[in-house]
């Protein structure tokens, strides 16, 4: 038995839009500094699942959820909760790279700044660098900080949003589907900075490609029709999965 603590627990988790029922009674437990991959087919609710962890579905009016998250201790659905602080904790990275429309710099700085996070000009520097390293993209740009974040390719755009999310020092990184809008090489290298970066944050991810899932993840999750299926340390769920529709998935017989 594990005396490790989970960074995320989730238990009886039920979310509804509307009438319909999207995730049916999840219970799974995260562990600290490790990439945990959600796989399954398009609406089977790991993105619905990816977005309670920071309360982005709160955006939602028709979304209800019941069940528990705690991040820690810290009961995520607790009414007391600061959100605006929780999601300094719990970073986001989309699917489609979506740098505002400002400089490279000002990307970065914008949470630091917004948070508090920083005394002065230089300190802000100093997080800015410190994140575009982290992120794979201070060579590349340093340059051109002053220059149209919009402005530069696909992939690098990619790097900088998850740059972005790293400098308010989260302590976990959502990722949803973060290299489907991105070629292969640019997706090798967002695929090397997640590895990097597991080594400081917890990192969830969900993805459609099976074998980004492999290469990327410690565990993987596989969910179907808004429920989790099977979950576990990733290379048993893919060569020796213990559910027959686990194995019909990743053996592309559906999905």
């Amino acid at each position: 038995m594990s005396d490790i603590k989970p960074k995320i627990s989730v238990s009886n988790l039920n979310v509804f839009y509307g009438s319909k029922q999207a995730i049916f009674d999840i219970n799974m437990s995260i562990n600290s500094k490790e990439v945990t991959a959600f796989i399954g087919p398009s609406g089977c609710g790991k993105s619905t699942l990816l977005r309670c962890f920071n309360r982005m579905n709160d955006l939602i009016d028709i979304c209800k959820i019941n069940g528990s998250i705690k991040l820690d201790d810290l009961e995520v659905y607790s009414k007391k909760i600061d959100i605006v602080r929780l999601r300094t904790r719990v970073g986001m990275v989309f699917q489609k790279p979506n740098p505002f429309p400002k400089s490279i710099y000002d990307n970065v700085a914008y949470g630091p700044k917004i948070h508090g996070l920083c005394k002065d000009v230089s300190e802000l520097d100093g997080i800015v660098e410190k994140s575009l390293q982290s992120a794979g993209l201070w060579e590349e740009v340093k340059d051109r900080l002053h220059e149209p974040g919009t402005g530069i390719s696909g992939g690098q755009q990619q790097r900088l949003c998850i740059a972005r999310a790293i400098a308010t020092n989260p302590e976990v990184i959502l990722m949803d589907e973060p290299c489907s809008a991105l070629d292969p090489i640019a997706t090798a290298k967002v695929e090397e900075l997640i590895d990097s970066l597991k080594k400081n944050f917890t990192i969830i991810i969900v993805t459609h490609n099976m074998q980004q899932a492999a290469r990327v993840s410690q565990k993987t999750a596989f969910f179907h029709l808004g429920a989790l299926i099977e979950f576990g340390n990733t290379d048993k769920v893919f060569t020796s999965p213990e559910k027959e529709k686990t194995s019909d998935y990743i053996t592309g017989r559906f999905g």
